[in-house]
This record gives C-alpha cells, sequence and structure tokens, in this order.
C-alpha cells in the first residue's frame, strides 16, 4: 500500500463556494467545471479496463483527488486498482463510492446508434461506470470545497472500488475493516430513470460447479471413460427444471467454461460458473443448498466426482430511509438531465435499433416510493451492512434500453451519459454537504441502521482465505 498527499485544495481556482447560496454552491462550481469532468469520462471510456486490472482508470480519478488536496492510499482489500481518499478530519464522516470497471466484450463506436464494435470481443463501459467514477469524484471534491469555504467539522472520503462487475470489490474492502471509521455513505448508478434506488438490489451467489472423470478413446474404447461434459449437462438440465420451482422474483445464470479438448476425447475435467439471486440472502442460500443436491447427483449418476466452489456472495441492501429522503430532496432540487432534441433523436434512434418504442429519455424524477428502481445485484450492498448507506439512480441511457449491452456503452460516451453524471454530481455533492452541517442528520441515519441491522454484528461471506480474482 503506498500513500501520498498534496495540498492544493484550489489548484484550479473558479469561483468561492462561499461566494454562492448554500445550496447552489456545489451545483455552480460544478457547471463551471463541466468540461473537466465530461474530459476524464471520456478518458476512462477510451481505456474500459476489466475488474483488477483498472490501474489507469483508477489513476485518472486518483490524480483529479490529488490536485485537490485529498490523501490517497492504495491497495484497500488487497486489490491493488482499490483507494481511499480523504480530506479534513473529525466527525462526521461523510464517503461516496467510485467505480471504474468495464464488461468484457462490450466494446462499442462512440457516436453509433447501431451495435458496431470500436475493438472486435474488447471490453467496454456498458454499465457507465466511467461516468459513476467521476461522477462521484466530482461530488467528492465539491464536498470539500464547500466544508473548507463554510468551515463545516467532518471529513470526505471517497473509496475507489474495483471488481463490481464481479460483485466482490467492495466485500474484499468491508471484510478488510476499509469503512470501520466512515458513518454514511453515498452511492450512485446510470439508469434509466430517475429516482433513489430503494430496497431493490438482489441479492447474489455465484460458484464455479466442477466434474471430474476419466479420458478415454471416444469411439476405441469409450466404455473406459467417464465423462465430466455428461455430467455437466446433466446438471445444468436439472438446474434447467429448477427454473419452475423457484420464486418469481429469483434468477439463475450460467456459463459453460470448460467442456472438453477435443471431441474424440472423452474429457475428464469439465467447469461451469452459475450465478443465483433473489429478493433476500434465506433465499439465495436455500437455491444454493438445492444446487449442492443437484451437483452430487449428477456426479453420481455419471461416475463423475463433483466440486462447488463460492465465488461472492452479496446481500440485499440494509435500506436507509434518512438518507434515502436527503438524497430525495436533493434530487427534486437539481432535477432530470435537461436532455436537448438531439440526445432525444440520438436516443430513439438506439430504440429503433433495439426495436424497442421510441419513447425517448426519462425527463422526471419518480416520487419516493417504498420500493424503486432495478433488480440487479451489487456489492454496495455489503457496504449497507456495515454503514448506512443510500443510492441514487440518474437516466442515463434511453428508455427500455437494456443495461449490460452495446446501448449503455455508447450512451456512456455521449452527451446523454455525460448530463446525467453531472447531475449525480450535483446530488451527491449537496447531500454530503447537508450531512456535514446536520449532525442529527448523520445521527438519524446511525438509528436507523441499528434498527434495521438489528445491532448484529457484520460476517463477511468470503472464506478467510479468500482472494479477488479475475475474469
Amino acid at each position: 500500500m503506498r500513500a501520498r498527499r498534496t495540498m492544493l485544495p484550489f489548484a484550479l481556482g473558479f469561483l468561492p463556494l462561499s461566494t454562492l447560496a448554500a445550496p447552489a454552491a456545489t451545483d455552480e462550481w460544478l457547471d463551471q467545471t463541466r468540461a473537466r469532468w465530461a474530459a476524464v469520462a471520456q478518458k476512462i471510456w477510451e481505456t474500459p479496463e476489466l475488474a483488477l486490472d483498472e490501474k489507469r482508470s483508477s489513476a485518472v480519478l486518483a490524480a483529479e483527488l490529488e490536485k485537490e488536496g485529498f490523501r490517497i492510499t492504495w491497495g484497500s482489500g488487497g486489490q491493488a486498482t482499490a483507494f481511499a481518499a480523504t480530506a479534513g478530519s473529525g466527525k462526521p464522516v461523510v464517503a461516496l463510492l467510485a467505480e471504474y470497471d468495464a464488461l468484457p466484450g462490450l466494446s462499442q463506436a462512440a457516436g453509433k446508434a447501431k451495435k458496431e464494435a470500436l475493438v472486435e470481443n474488447g471490453p467496454g463501459h456498458g454499465c457507465g461506470h466511467n461516468l459513476l467514477g467521476t461522477a462521484a469524484v466530482a461530488a467528492a471534491i465539491a464536498a470539500n470545497r464547500a466544508r473548507i469555504e463554510q468551515k463545516l467539522p467532518g471529513t470526505i472520503q471517497l473509496f475507489g472500488t474495483p471488481a463490481e462487475e464481479q460483485l466482490y470489490g467492495k466485500t474484499f474492502m468491508v471484510r478488510d475493516g476499509v469503512f470501520k471509521d466512515t458513518d454514511v455513505v453515498l452511492s450512485w448508478h446510470p439508469g434509466l430513470q430517475n429516482l433513489v434506488n430503494n430496497r431493490t438490489r438482489l441479492a447474489a451467489t455465484a460458484v464455479d460447479v466442477e466434474f471430474f472423470g476419466r479420458t478415454a478413446h471416444a469411439a476405441a474404447s469409450p466404455w473406459l471413460g467417464r465423462s465430466s461434459l455428461d455430467a455437466l449437462v446433466l446438471f445444468d438440465h436439472a438446474m434447467a427444471l429448477m427454473r419452475e420451482h423457484i420464486k418469481p422474483t429469483a434468477r439463475i445464470h450460467r456459463m459453460v467454461s470448460k467442456g472438453g479438448v477435443a471431441a474424440n476425447i472423452i474429457p475428464d475435467y469439465a467447469k461451469g460458473q452459475y450465478w443465483l439471486r433473489d429478493a433476500d440472502g434465506e433465499s439465495v442460500k436455500e437455491m444454493l443448498g438445492r444446487m449442492r443436491k443437484a451437483a452430487e447427483g449428477a456426479g453420481l449418476a455419471t461416475e463423475t466426482r463433483s466440486q462447488v466452489t463460492l465465488l461472492f456472495s452479496v446481500r440485499d441492501p440494509v435500506p436507509n430511509d434518512t438518507l434515502d429522503k436527503v438524497f430525495q430532496k436533493e434530487l427534486e432540487r437539481v432535477g432530470p438531465p435537461a436532455f436537448d432534441a438531439a440526445d432525444i433523436e440520438f436516443a430513439r434512434a438506439v430504440q429503433k435499433e433495439l426495436g424497442s418504442e421510441p419513447a425517448g429519455l426519462a425527463t422526471t424524477v419518480l416520487p419516493y416510493r417504498e420500493r424503486n428502481g432495478g433488480t440487479a445485484s451489487s456489492d454496495i450492498a455489503e457496504v449497507s451492512a456495515v454503514a448506512p448507506l443510500a443510492e441514487l439512480g440518474v437516466a442515463a441511457l434511453p428508455l427500455g434500453a437494456p443495461g449490460h449491452s452495446w446501448a449503455q456503452t455508447v450512451c456512456a460516451a455521449h452527451p446523454i451519459g455525460h448530463k446525467a453524471m453531472m447531475v449525480a454530481a450535483k446530488v451527491l455533492a449537496a447531500s454530503a454537504v447537508d450531512l456535514l452541517k446536520d449532525p442529527a442528520l448523520v445521527k438519524a441515519a446511525r438509528d436507523d441502521f441499528q434498527k434495521e441491522t438489528k445491532g448484529k454484528p457484520y460476517v463477511s461471506p468470503l472464506a478467510a482465505d479468500a482472494k479477488p480474482r479475475a475474469y
């Protein structure tokens, strides 16, 4: 781990925040620096990096924080591309989360309203993490400038978290106590709507399922072999049948990663990766038990040996009504991204290419509801189990467009994505300042956290000897 410090709190100048009205102070500074953040987001988009290999992306974000006097420490959670940035001292400690990893196979040419890889089979920001990380960094800097100008007590933290797409970067950081001094955590994610994501992330577990058999000549002496691929196929069929008997909220995904080396050799090794998701961790745990039985049964039926290895596990988020309401207030004040006619036209061109309704983009802020948002999973849920956390969603791609697709990649390099990024930065920054100014808000968030967790200590889902691993 390494630490560096640069004391340049106003390196880039601009209008001092103390001269602006309090609610709009961070907004106006962010507007003044909009080109700076668009350039950062574009730089990360142009050099997409996969989990644990985000060397350039993390360095770009850390450099912006260092320019503004943040103290940087690298290697959080045993991950070289993770970092913690800190400014100020004392309580309250308000943290923001930055992500920057890309996805494999989602390269996309900028400005094209159709699928067109920039690099064949190359990675791409099909989840908009170039926007996510940049907005969080911009917000942390804006909030810290307000803290200095307004002589507010407290500390601003920014955690650079790798490997979110693998759902474990933050889990390792939590396991190693990175958030132990943090009072509250603010996060966001590009999405389809402008809202506070409340109680909508799914618990998830991923496993490698391996079968070990015996090789033989597939034509001359097949009776001497025991096919690991047969076992994997049988296991996969059992999981397909299981889909009829799981809850409507549950999801099962899979990928065959190894099925043999040649068709005329009975394979002695086969491997698949399986993901299980549902609204709560107990349901996922129950599905995992059934999966283990299916693997054991497939091994018995084919006279092979099965092995199920847990890769990661994340829970459903611990909700925090206090922080959600802070976000909702600031989101309604800032308003949705101001998309223009060109943005709408581009969105409709993407929708046409996708074969979906030409509905354009979300242009309103949704009211706060008991359940609001999507049904994906994120390792922010592990953070929410050790500190109060809220998550914001901002419209950054056309309505009906799927995440983890070329459509999101192209919007992450388009004014659509950049406008969403700036709305997120404004809401995050203003919310952080709200919390610095009002200790009662922080206490209420902590009280909510204690109520939701019932004071139970955190237990990591990771094995004691688990280590982060790349794709």
